[in-house]
């Protein structure tokens, strides 16, 4: 049995193939417990050769009140698990899917983000997102089938080793007097357009509506000079922590000004990375080459609206 029994409507030919699968293994998606943990960190620990997140992050997200974490077990054995985010601009985030090697290709990773939708639909969530590597063409085939199409796609671009940065003088942050100004420097910019309109930290998208970009000047993450805008955060995970440039858009000089200001500044975290999402297509992709960045990956944003089923 599964416990998504009343999935949105999506490929019906899918969604039988999803139903035949499940019948042929005792399979349950259900919330996550904290016992859970101990079987399912045998096998995600090997993931990404030893440096995947979720070890770092069950925890808080069991914990956590923004979101729910399930497991699919298959007679009685947690074999995999994913999260659902609930984002302030209304949508649903889709993350740390993980399934058993010996278990992929049975569609339990389906199963898993079925019953995601439905209890984000329930919600009333209007917009699911997720993201995939840019390589991952399996992972890409399987999110198709369940309705996503592919919104934009984002290059991740890192200093080389060594690089040194230091803060500079025109910049400034952002005040909540210069919203209106602000809110349309971001919207307008053709970084939105390519983007699909969000912004990504920890490898999370939201979109950029009038009240996050509000919500975002308060908390001091917005960097301006001119008529360039940069949104930055300092991300700890675990042992992890890194600078992140989450936003970028601006012309001429300008927003390199802002990268080295936001990664010349000292924190409270020591940053293991420095990095800037920039969507595929953006003009500030050449001045960061040229400025000694690397590509450090490509991913790409799927999303599906909540009518769509």
């Amino acid at each position: 049995m599964i416990s998504c029994e009343r999935p949105l409507r999506g490929d019906k030919r899918f969604l039988a193939n999803l139903e035949d699968e499940a019948r042929r293994m005792d399979a349950v998606v259900r919330p996550a417990r904290r016992e859970d943990r101990k079987p399912l960190m045998r096998f995600i620990r090997h993931v990404w050769e030893g440096h995947d997140y979720i070890p770092r992050v069950w925890d808080r997200w069991l914990e956590s009140k923004d979101g729910q974490m399930f497991v699919v077990e298959v007679d009685g054995a947690p074999v995999g698990m994913n999260r659902v985010r609930f984002m302030e601009d209304g949508s649903a985030w889709f993350e740390g899917v993980r399934v058993h090697p010996d278990f992929r290709g049975e569609g339990l990773a389906s199963m898993l983000g079925e019953n995601s939708m439905r209890v984000a639909k329930e919600r009333g969530v209007g917009v699911f997102r997720l993201t995939s590597g840019s390589r991952n063409r399996s992972a890409h085939r399987q999110i198709a089938r369940m309705n996503f199409r592919e919104a934009s796609r984002i290059s991740v671009y890192a200093p080389r080793p060594g690089a040194r940065f230091s803060p500079q003088k025109e910049v400034m942050r952002a005040s909540v007097r210069e919203l209106p100004e602000v809110t349309r420097l971001v919207r307008g910019s053709d970084e939105f357009r390519l983007g699909s309109g969000v912004y990504w930290s920890a490898f999370a998208a939201e979109a950029l509506t009038p009240r996050v970009i509000e919500r975002l000047v308060r908390e001091a993450r917005v960097w301006k000079v001119g008529s360039s805008v940069a949104i930055a955060k300092d991300v700890t995970m675990g042992s992890f922590s890194w600078k992140e440039v989450c936003f970028l858009a601006g012309r001429g000089e300008e927003p390199l000004k802002l990268v080295r200001h936001e990664f010349g500044l000292k924190s409270g975290v020591r940053p293991r990375w420095r990095i800037v999402y920039l969507p595929q297509g953006s003009n500030l992709i050449g001045a960061l080459r040229r400025a000694g960045f690397v590509r450090d990956s490509s991913l790409v944003l799927f999303e599906r609206s909540a009518a769509n089923g």
